[in-house]
């Protein structure tokens, strides 16, 4: 959905315990207790993105569109879910906890450039399924091979 369709957006954020709003040129948004977005390093978002969908996992997200791009996936379990923080850290996620702004591109066509979807689902997934999918892209991809001594 992209801002035109503000009605949508709002109701599929109050489904999943996060408010979005935007002023002029930053959209805001403001997760739930024991809710945050995760923003993953482009390649590793792509192999997950893949490992959710392959495995019929799904969820909001919010996705700004831009010379950067950027994608974050709500989760939930974030209170419960230290070792997996971490984990996701040292693969470069960004957590996103509280409140969290990000500047829009700027307006091309009828409406801004982003959106926040529920997915296929009607459920957060937990942070630890995040930090699985990320291992699993990492042990499995050619070019992003660890070691499982590593962690």
């Amino acid at each position: 959905m992209t801002s035109t369709a503000a009605e949508p957006t709002t109701t599929t954020a109050n489904r999943f315990d996060w408010s979005i709003s935007h002023a002029g040129d930053t959209l805001v948004v403001t997760f739930g207790v024991d809710r945050a977005g995760i923003e993953l390093p482009a390649p590793l978002r792509i192999g997950v993105e893949l490992f959710f969908q392959d495995n019929g996992l799904s969820g909001p997200t919010i996705a700004i569109d831009g010379p950067v791009g950027r994608h974050i996936r709500l989760v939930t379990g974030v209170s419960k879910a230290d070792r997996a923080i971490e984990y996701l850290q040292h693969c470069g996620a960004v957590l996103h906890v509280g409140r969290a702004a990000w500047p829009l591109p700027p307006v091309s066509g009828p409406g801004l450039a982003w959106s926040a979807n529920g997915g296929h689902g009607h459920r957060i997934p937990p942070l630890v399924a995040v930090a699985a999918a990320v291992r699993a892209v990492r042990l499995y991809t050619p070019d992003g091979l660890e070691q499982l001594t590593s962690d």
